[in-house]
């Protein structure tokens, strides 16, 4: 499968390496490049561009019957549809971990894209992270609300962490690695062991002790 990566910045670039390591043919396409050259054989285009510059790619090429994936917040399957033509349409919210193969992606697929095609959107995915469809366009800002924030939560409570070790006499690369330790066994053990968060805090938690107190703080 042939893909055209339109916006080489942070995102885009991720997503182009993440593709060309999963073993699809990629084409990257940047502001000085030629579109209209760059999506020839293209199945399908990836539009990685800022939302403001989006509507100059209409008249770049002809994506008519292009399967094209967006990942553009807050733009609209309408408006594509408007913009470039093709009815062919899918809106992919991906988050930061993208960048090290690990995103979480929610999207959602126009009714003219085929089983098929929608099939080829997973393969996709899953080649920089894990996936869910949803049925409703909506609901991609709810995901953008939910899994785009939601790794800043995690970060914030690492910090937190770690500025506390150091405060109790730790020292900083003593810290580093408690908070790292700590929140990466956490996920494993989230993702490969028991997969309900209240279960394993109660696993943790003693009545009375200093980690139901906690919990009941935060």
């Amino acid at each position: 499968m042939k893909i055209c990566i339109v916006g080489l910045g942070n995102m885009g670039q991720s997503i182009y390496d993440a593709l060309e390591r999963g073993g699809f043919e990629v084409v990257g396409c940047d502001k000085e490049d030629d579109l209209s050259e760059k999506v020839i054989g293209a199945d399908a285009v990836v539009i990685a561009v800022k939302p403001q510059s989006f509507e100059s790619i209409g008249s770049g090429a002809d994506l008519s019957g292009k399967l094209v994936i967006s990942i553009m917040a807050g733009v609209s399957v309408e408006k594509i549809i408007k913009v470039l033509g093709s009815k062919k349409i899918v809106r992919v919210m991906p988050n930061l971990p993208l960048q090290v193969g690990a995103a979480f992606s929610g999207w959602y697929a126009s009714d003219d894209v085929l089983n098929e095609e929608k099939d080829a959107i997973v393969d996709i995915l899953m080649s920089f992270g894990t996936e869910v469809e949803v049925d409703n366009e909506d609901d991609i800002d709810k995901i953008t609300a939910l899994s785009g924030s939601g790794p800043a939560y995690y970060y914030y409570m690492n910090r937190a962490l770690r500025m506390k070790a150091m405060d109790m006499g730790l020292s900083e690369e003593q810290a580093r690695k408690i908070a790292r330790g700590t929140f990466l066994g956490a996920a494993k053990l989230l993702e490969e062991g028991e997969d309900c968060s209240g279960k394993l805090i109660s696993k943790i938690s003693s009545r009375g002790g200093t980690t139901e107190a906690a919990v009941k703080h935060l």
